[in-house]
């Protein structure tokens, strides 16, 4: 793939050097860049590749599960409507190609634009901050080109079947000044999140940022395709002034002028905005912003400085240590045990990777779970399908406890060993008393009010009831599980056991399930299968706090 980037990149030379880059510069920079692509793992929406080997097919098999969906997608939109009421499935495929492209931009490649390691490298070179930018952009549009033209593939042809191949080669023009338009839109969001957060909080609002996007995008994939119906994709659609305003209208709008074919008005100002607003951008970016967003990234790098960092530890430390010792204090019951829950507690909130990770696997338990409600004459209806929510979101729970042992920094792991620690087992118990309370507990608080509004108030016995035995299935698949220490395993050491973890978990959560619902039958079976459920869980704990030495693996 890099020297087909290359090659194309030779191509289109004398626009780079019109816009006033150094050519033999930047494709050095961007040929460098590609080359450590190859060596990086991938980390949007909660995945996370291996290194080496297997990272060269990384974005090659992500291309063809792309290619895949977004021909589903297209044949379901573009195939439905007449030749006049194509306006609002173009703008439904244009919204889902620009978002899952913003979507990778703000999770893939978020390190990437705000690298300043380029300005510490390149800059005290005669290199200007023109050629450094121009070759971060052209970096990052390559790979969002090669995943506009696997969204779009299936949407080329069909278009190019129905309305001819000038009307499937304009569709894909446009699918690719989608891209372009989303790489400018992208770098504004940046620069104004820069302009009114200070650096130090830039990285940790992204982050964040990463995670509602993630949850929303998954939460409107499974909402949207169960409010708009076949009815709805097959009306036309009458032309708003505020359409102008929304990208996807745009390049809808240009394509649909094409396929009708019309040429009226309205779609002579969408194509002079899809054709003008992507260029027009970029020259924007280049002529006005290159050098402040340059400066921006200087500043990041010296905020980020131990100095800077030390300084705001102390100043936020004291009130985050009082309301982490009153609640360690309470659940714990040694020394040890206190300290590991203190450690995992500082560590989900300050690790990206774990947050990302493990954050928008509870979003999308709660997303699915209203989704599935709200669909009538489906399962999601039955009068048993609040008790398949509270469990099915147990299995998302299981994944914040699969990343417990999973570090990018597993190597400082030998201070377990150094440690005078004898019982290791009060570091896992401590651990995993910090993962329920801070994240399970709240994840489970939220569902369950779903669940009782949706539901009713007399099912609080079933919540406390899956509550409860969500923590045995959690600790029984702990018990039987391979046991690491808290964040001890490089990611892909713990792969090769997924399969069978996998197994061991749907067994445990179908029996524990189908006993709860049987209990449902009884009078006042729940209730009285509460206090077993509670010291089960209590011995259980018990068992798993005794845990030795020889049945830990050190990562």
């Amino acid at each position: 793939m890099t020297s087909l980037i290359l090659w194309l990149l030779d191509r289109i030379k004398p626009l780079i050097r019109l816009v006033g880059a150094d050519y033999g510069q930047l494709r050095a920079i961007v040929q460098v860049k590609l080359t450590m692509d190859n060596r990086r793992s991938s980390v949007g929406l909660g995945r996370y590749g291996k290194a080496k080997t297997e990272s060269n097919n990384n974005f090659t098999r992500i291309l063809i599960t792309y290619t895949i969906v977004g021909s589903i997608i297209s044949a379901s939109m573009l195939l439905i409507p007449d030749q006049d009421r194509l306006f609002f499935p173009l703008t439904l495929q244009f919204s889902y190609v620009m978002a899952l492209c913003a979507m990778t931009l703000i999770s893939d490649f978020s390190s990437v634009i705000l690298d300043s390691s380029d300005n510490q490298i390149i800059l005290p070179r005669p290199v200007d901050s023109r050629t450094l930018w121009l070759a971060r952009i052209v970096h990052i549009t390559s790979y969002l080109f090669g995943i506009a033209l696997s969204l779009s593939a299936g949407g080329v042809l069909v278009i190019a079947y129905r309305f001819g191949p000038i009307a499937g080669l304009v569709f894909l023009a446009m699918s690719l000044l989608s891209a372009v338009l989303m790489v400018f839109l992208t770098n504004i969001f940046y620069l104004m999140l820069m302009r009114f957060i200070s650096e130090e909080k830039l990285r940790e609002v992204i982050n964040y940022f990463q995670i509602v996007m993630a949850i929303l995008f998954y939460g409107s994939y499974q909402v949207l395709p169960r409010l708009v119906g076949q009815d709805v994709l097959t009306q036309a659609l009458d032309h708003q002034w505020w359409h102008y305003l929304i990208p996807p209208m745009w390049m809808a709008g240009t394509v649909d002028s094409v396929a009708q074919p019309i040429l009226d008005s309205t779609h002579l100002v969408f194509i002079a905005l899809a054709l003008i607003m992507p260029f027009g951008g970029l020259w924007f970016m280049n002529r006005f912003l290159t050098t402040g967003f340059t400066q921006k990234l200087s500043a990041i790098d010296t905020e980020s400085r131990p100095e800077s960092f030390g300084a705001t530890s102390r100043r936020t430390q004291p009130d985050q240590t009082s309301l982490l010792t009153l609640v360690s204090d309470w659940f714990t019951t040694n020394s040890l045990e206190r300290a590991a829950f203190a450690f995992t507690w500082r560590i989900t909130g300050r690790d990206r990777k774990f947050k990302l990770k493990t954050y928008p696997q509870l979003g999308f338990g709660l997303a699915y779970v209203v989704a599935m409600s709200f669909q009538r004459d489906s399962f999601g209806s039955s009068g048993f399908f609040y008790l398949f929510a509270l469990y099915f979101a147990g299995l998302y729970v299981m994944v914040a406890q699969y990343q417990l042992g999973i570090s990018d920094n597993y190597r400082a792991s030998w201070i377990y060993g150094s440690a005078p620690i004898k019982t290791p087992g009060d570091v896992l118990s401590g651990s995993m008393k910090a993962l329920i309370i801070k994240l399970l507990l709240p994840f489970y608080c939220l569902l369950a009010c779903y669940i009782l509004y949706r539901y009713g108030l007399d099912k609080i016995s079933d919540v406390l009831l899956a509550f409860s035995n969500s923590l045995v299935m959690l600790l029984c698949t702990s018990l039987l599980s391979i046991r690491f220490m808290p964040f001890s395993v490089a990611p892909d050491a713990l792969k090769q056991n997924n399969t069978a973890r996998g197994l061991l978990t749907s067994l445990i959560l179908a029996v524990v399930g189908f006993s709860h619902y049987g209990l449902t039958i009884l009078p006042y079976g729940t209730w009285v299968a509460l206090p077993f459920s509670i010291i089960t869980f209590w011995i259980l704990l018990r068992q798993y706090q005794k845990t030795t030495w020889e049945r830990i693996e050190m990562g």
